[in-house]
């Protein structure tokens, strides 16, 4: 019993059975716990799956001890001796049983495959398996001799196969007949869902990459500088870009060991050019300059003509591309050494369509966090884009909808997306928890008229797109993390009755102007382009800006020496240093509940899916003012330390009654361990060792995501504000406490972390030169 006893004791004393105080193991036999309903006021823990809590057992004998607890339990008799915790958990379910057949198809891979076999019943299906990951290479050759068994006795072949030991995966690219996928549909128990070693079946991912927008146009001026001769910092995973347009031409490095250029079509290259041209140029509709380096380009996806979108190559799977392609940029390959080995900013604005997110982390989103914290990478991650109806309750007919005042139509638009969040989740891998995941700003600089029939949702720019998915994420962290101009979307009709449903307009007279291909064969021709995409383009942009002001010590930078290891942990903290809520944060705050004592948390965490931490000030990232003065700085942590950061003052705020504002943002990266619940290892609290507002005059401010919310991820970002005169202590400075503990198993290394503060007061009082006249170095780590 000793096995099950320790199974037993990790569960003692939780009033409910918790997902997030489970552990699992990958490694072992899963068996599933269903449970009647999720936590009160929130979806189930996977819809997908019908709310289930997943436990690993640590062998056969204990799962038949764990039944025969149940079984007891069922017919009302007494629980042993140093079990009676059980008897309040199985009052919480209504079965447990092995997973088996009907948790390796969920509910919507039988709808996506059911519409894909009604609208072709006759051909082959390429499918996704994702295996049981075992840590015995024997032990996983064995299970993928018959996993593709099976497969070959079905009439099927394998296409790719790939496993990934950092992040616990395995997984096959198939070929089954259409004939047998009709039969998973009608859930059948044929031999693939019966394969003990099958985790799940899922249909092949699927890349969300937007149609192209209207407004094709010549542009209007070139850059005429060209990049320096420096190594590119900054990748473009993406579509292949036409290289020898003009405002690309001479600023890419093209690697493109998969031959996927000479499988796309010129004149259907939209999604990689308009992505390229906006990492380096920004809206051409505002005047912006070139960025300083050139662009590394891989493609990862290719343009096959005829009006099909930008895809990825077919035989492959698209987790072991993106594995590959970022190993080769950071160690080399068979091919030879590093093709980018400076680069610590990569941009992903593609997602898995057919992978919202539901409450496990998939396999692409352990990916980025292994791959961002093993090489020091800053991933800026699209949140994905989500364009399925939308049922407006306040409204029953267009001409209601259009006629009404734009305060009404934002709300009925606002509680439409609350409502039905559970199906508008981020797209994988948009629930990393390493990377910046970037959502779609109601924001564009397009002048004139947007296109007849379409509306509108809102007048104002800080709020969502509504296509742009909702978080939150993994354990209820703040995503996406932060949203930037993605066009502002208008909406369009498509059925009335007992409440209105609208679609997002895609294409349109809305969004970023970028470079674009032309069929004519044109190579100056620029359009429209919107969505989470082009929204995550800008932030790889931005980064990229930050990094460059940074390393600007003729300017005044007092960070040009930046040791390249923390490049990406002071990117990122600068990056969502200066973002807030905006406008809309109190009209938020009244439409979206739950309201009364004790509620903020959950009310916040509702506005956080839509605007994670805010919308960062670009301008105020980038530029000084007299008023303000931003503070950089860096360090390595280890569980059970802390590090102390000491953050002067401004004399003149001392005994005076003037507003001022406080903003601590810290970064870092996590190493995960997939086989435990937690899943992050490293958690860093931020703390002020003296109460701030008797030592700075300032509380903390609202129209921010909960102090309850915010050490949920791998960002800590926090803004006070007050106008109270305060006498100073610790000799003019606030004392920042920085503390690591370890989650997940143990943590046995040091943490890099980014720490930015800024301190800002109203207008003639001279913040930046009375700190930086106190400043001799930058502030760095106290142990």
């Amino acid at each position: 019993m000793a096995d099950f006893h320790a199974l037993t004791r990790r569960v003692e004393g939780l009033e409910f059975l918790g997902i997030e105080e489970i552990e699992f193991d990958p490694d072992e036999d899963f068996h599933v716990v269903d449970t009647r309903k999720g936590r009160e006021g929130e979806p189930r823990m996977d819809r997908r799956l019908g709310g289930r809590l997943y436990l690993s057992m640590p062998d056969v004998t204990a799962l038949r001890q764990l039944l025969s607890l149940w079984e007891r339990w069922q017919r009302g008799e007494k629980m042993p001796t140093g079990f009676t915790p059980w008897r309040d958990i199985f009052a919480s379910l209504r079965d447990i049983r092995p997973w088996g057949p009907a948790d390796r198809l969920s509910e919507d891979t039988i709808s996506c495959w059911r519409e894909e076999i009604e609208n072709d019943p006759n051909e082959m299906r390429r499918i996704e398996v994702e295996m049981w990951f075992r840590g015995s290479e024997g032990n996983r050759s064995a299970a993928f001799r018959r996993v593709a068994g099976v497969v070959f006795d079905i009439g099927g072949a394998v296409v790719d196969h790939s496993v990934i030991e950092e992040i616990g995966y395995e997984a096959a690219l198939i070929d089954v007949p259409a004939t047998e996928i009709s039969r998973l549909v009608n859930r059948e128990e044929v031999h693939l869902v019966l394969c003990d070693d099958i985790m799940f079946l899922r249909p092949q991912s699927s890349t969300d990459v937007p149609e192209p927008g209207d407004g094709l146009e010549p542009a209007l001026h070139y850059p005429d500088d060209e990049p320096a001769a420096l190594p590119p910092v900054a990748a473009l995973l993406d579509g292949v870009p036409v290289q020898n347009h003009v405002l690309l031409d001479g600023r890419l490095e093209m690697d493109d060991p998969d031959g996927l250029e000479a499988m796309s079509v010129v004149a259907e290259r939209y999604h990689g050019t308009a992505m390229a041209s906006l990492i380096l140029h920004g809206d051409r509709n505002v005047t912006t300059s070139a960025l300083s380096r050139s662009l590394y380009v891989r493609p990862v996806l290719y343009a096959p003509g005829n009006g099909i979108r930008e895809e990825p190559r077919r035989d492959r799977l698209m987790i072991d591309v993106i594995y590959r392609a970022v190993k080769r940029i950071k160690e080399g390959d068979e091919e030879g050494d590093a093709t980018a080995p400076e680069v610590f900013l990569v941009n992903l604005s593609v997602a898995d369509s057919r992978r919202p997110f539901g409450g496990p982390m998939s396999p692409w989103a352990r990916l980025l966090d292994y791959l961002a914290e093993f090489y020091g990478i800053l991933f800026l991650v699209s949140a994905g884009n989500v364009a399925r109806p939308l049922r407006i309750d306040a409204f029953e007919s267009w001409t209601e909808f259009e006629d009404a005042n734009p305060e009404d139509r934002a709300s009925g638009v606002l509680l439409a997306l609350s409502d039905q969040k559970a199906f508008r989740t981020l797209l994988s891998p948009a629930e990393a928890l390493n990377p910046i995941t970037v959502g779609a700003m109601h924001d564009d600089a397009v002048t004139g008229p947007r296109g007849a029939g379409a509306v509108d949702p809102y007048e104002a720019r800080d709020l969502p797109n509504v296509s742009s998915s909702q978080g939150l994420g993994h354990r209820k962290v703040v995503k996406p993390d932060i949203l930037l101009p993605g066009g502002r979307e208008h909406l369009r009709f498509q059925a009335s009755g007992s409440a209105l449903v609208v679609v997002p307009e895609s294409g349109g007279r809305s969004g970023l102007k970028a470079a674009s291909p032309d069929v004519a064969g044109n190579l100056d021709r620029t359009r429209l382009t919107m969505g989470t995409s082009a929204a995550t383009a800008m932030a790889t942009r931005t980064a990229h800006l930050i990094f460059d002001a940074l390393m600007d010590g003729d300017g005044g930078s007092m960070h040009a020496d930046l040791d390249a290891d923390f490049r990406a942990v002071v990117v990122k903290a600068m990056l969502v240093h200066r973002a807030n809520w905006g406008s809309r944060a109190a009209f938020l705050e009244s439409l979206y509940g739950p309201h009364g004592r004790g509620k903020h948390v959950e009310r916040r965490d509702n506005i956080a899916r839509l605007l994670g931490h805010g919308f960062p000030d670009i301008e105020e990232s980038l530029d000084c003012a007299p008023n303000r003065a931003t503070l950089v700085g860096y360090g390595t942590i280890e569980a059970g330390e802390s590090n102390v950061h000491r953050i002067p003052l401004p004399p003149s705020l001392e005994h005076v009654t003037e507003p001022r504002a406080l903003t601590v943002t810290v970064a870092w990266f996590s190493p995960i361990n997939p086989r435990h619940q937690a899943y992050r290892r490293a958690k860093l609290e931020v703390s002020a060792l003296r109460d701030l507002k008797e030592t700075a005059g300032v509380s903390r401010s609202s129209g921010q995501p909960s102090d309850k919310s915010v050490p949920r991820g791998t960002v800590s970002h926090t803004r006070y504000d007050g106008d109270e005169a305060v006498a100073f202590v610790d000799e003019g400075h606030v004392v920042f406490r920085v503390h690591c503990r370890e989650q997940a198993g143990v943590l046995d290394q040091s943490i890099r972390y980014g720490i930015v503060v800024t301190i800002e007061a109203g207008e003639g009082i001279p913040v930046y030169d009375e700190i930086r006249a106190r400043l001799a170095v930058p502030v760095v780590a106290e142990t």
